[in-house]
């Protein structure tokens, strides 16, 4: 109803209306596609939440981490065990050969530097074939029982690659880092510049409880250490302990393997994501506490991670959260099944430096943000320029009508040109046929309201809303509720705005009486 009042007295602004309609269209379709278009990438996962896409790469990641280190840790476990089965043999065959027993190595260099050549070969043959920095064996005798701290060395070798690059260890000069010089002169084994000729087990974090374990099967002996501090040097290692048994089954030492920080740390690289670099350590973890001081960091590109400290570790919604109440980091971490030597679970964790990813979740924030608002302006532009292509031919044809109504000017849009025409050939005053029908039919059903429901239609006519009309009638507002829906009934119309175009199409054709019964 109001596009025909607005139609039959300012056309200009039906057609500005129009105008302004098309543009909401337009603009409303563009909000459409956008909800749209995030509706299917949410759909599709392109626009997660940042910490739950962290979570799901981390998730990944950590599976890779506990893989690689759950498999290195079994793998060297097995050369560790097959080792000391070869020496336990090696040993008992040693013994047999010169007719000693084993307590009888005590005291006497000579044939424990002998028997040092004699076991170099397992030694030598698992160091090439394992995923270790180091190899070593120690038994429970030594060279000089007079020492004040005999009891804790033990005879042996302890081999270390020089100049490390783990990728290619068949390439790597062995040195010998513990061992009887007369052993490595007779192997042409270069000396390491702290070279001790025995190993002094109080150095070795539960290499007592190795010696003296009592098991049927060696793995089941086996402990790992800690990170922990190489022997007199300054540098760090992991350490492997296998008891080594002779053929009654009795434990005669131990033998392992070394991982060293830079071993792990090469063999260990950090791997790139969007969320920054994602670090991967071997890590004990008492309860909520991670020690550092006794992790194996892999390489911490991207990050300020030291092996010093504690990190306190909170459980969060995505990811687990690991902070020295300095730096904070967002990880994972899973248990593995390595027997430690005091006790403490060791862990693979994967971590990523909280700082790097929340500046990464502010930047995808912000570039979703600024692509949103870009792509809706320019939907804006579009549809301002299709509204506009749209109604200009419409306002040229109207203006032409305003300007000479005997002149023809088509606009190129069917029910538009015929509204114009029957506009332009309509008697000058007269109004529509259909319109002229809708005020006559609407005047006929006025004629039925009562007394009362045509007062409160003289109300509306003069302006006041629906609120107004108790205080003015003196009646209740239920009352007038029912007034109004017998009103509405009777008149043919849905709500009261459908009503006020009623009222003001009468009042702009000056016919307002004809609603009162008033000529």
């Amino acid at each position: 109803m109001r596009s025909i009042r607005n139609a039959i007295h300012n056309p200009y602004a039906a057609s500005h209306s129009m105008g302004v309609r098309l543009l909401l269209y337009w603009f409303t379709m563009a909000l459409l596609l956008v909800a749209a278009i995030l509706s299917i990438l949410m759909a599709m996962g392109v626009l997660s939440h940042p910490a739950r896409q962290l979570a799901s790469a981390l998730d990944i990641q950590q599976r890779n981490t506990y893989a690689a280190l759950d498999a290195q840790m079994d793998e060297l476990t097995g050369h560790g065990v097959a080792m000391s089965e070869k020496l336990g043999r090696e040993l008992d065959a040693f013994l047999a050969a010169k007719g000693i027993p084993f307590d009888a190595l005590n005291d006497d260099p000579k044939t424990i530097a002998e028997l040092e050549k004699r076991l170099y070969t397992p030694l030598s043959t698992t160091l090439s074939a394992a995923s270790c920095s180091g190899i070593f064996f120690c038994l429970n005798v030594t060279a000089n029982t007079a020492l004040p701290n005999a009891d804790a060395l033990r005879a042996g070798l302890y081999l270390r690659y020089s100049g490390l690059q783990p990728t290619v260890a068949s390439e790597q000069d062995v040195i010998c880092f513990r061992g009887a010089a007369e052993a490595a002169r007779g192997l042409q084994i270069q000396m390491h510049n702290r070279w001790n000729p025995e190993l002094n087990t109080a150095l070795i974090p539960g290499s007592n409880k190795v010696a003296t374990s009592q098991v049927e099967r060696l793995a089941e002996g086996s402990l790992w250490t800690k990170r922990t501090e190489l022997l007199d040097t300054w540098e760090h290692v992991m350490l492997l302990c296998v008891p080594i048994l002779d053929g009654s089954g009795t434990v005669r030492g131990l033998c392992g393997m070394e991982i060293s920080d830079l071993y792990f740390s090469l063999s260990h690289d950090t791997v790139s994501s969007s969320y920054g670099n994602m670090l991967t350590l071997l890590a004990p973890i008492d309860g909520d506490t991670l020690n550092l001081s006794g992790t194996m960091l892999g390489a911490t590109n991207g990050s300020r991670l030291t092996a010093e400290g504690t990190l306190h570790i909170k459980p969060g919604k995505y990811y687990t959260i690991y902070t020295d109440g300095k730096e904070s980091y967002l990880g994972r971490h899973r248990l593995l099944d390595a027997v430690t030597s005091d006790g403490i679970p060791l862990a693979a964790v994967t971590l990523v430096t909280a700082n790097t990813f929340r500046s990464y979740e502010r930047g995808s924030q912000f570039a979703w943000f600024l692509g949103s608002v870009l792509f809706l302006l320019a939907m804006l532009v579009v549809a301002t320029v299709l509204s506009r292509r749209f109604v200009k031919p419409i306002n040229e044809s109207l203006a032409a009508v305003r300007d000479n109504p005997t002149e023809v000017v088509a606009s190129g849009i069917s029910e538009i040109d015929e509204l114009l025409t029957m506009i332009r050939e309509r008697p000058v005053g007269a109004l529509p046929p259909d319109v002229e029908a809708r005020l006559r039919g609407f005047t006929e059903r006025a004629n039925t309201l009562t007394g009362t429901e045509r007062t409160i239609l003289q109300y509306y006519m003069d302006g006041y809303t629906v609120k107004d009309i108790p205080e003015l009638a003196r009646i209740s507002a239920s009352t007038v509720k029912t007034h109004n829906r017998n009103l509405y009934r009777k008149l043919g119309v849905d709500s009261f705005d459908e009503l006020k175009v009623y009222i003001e199409l009468f009042a702009s054709c000056g016919r307002s009486g004809e609603l009162l019964n008033r000529s």
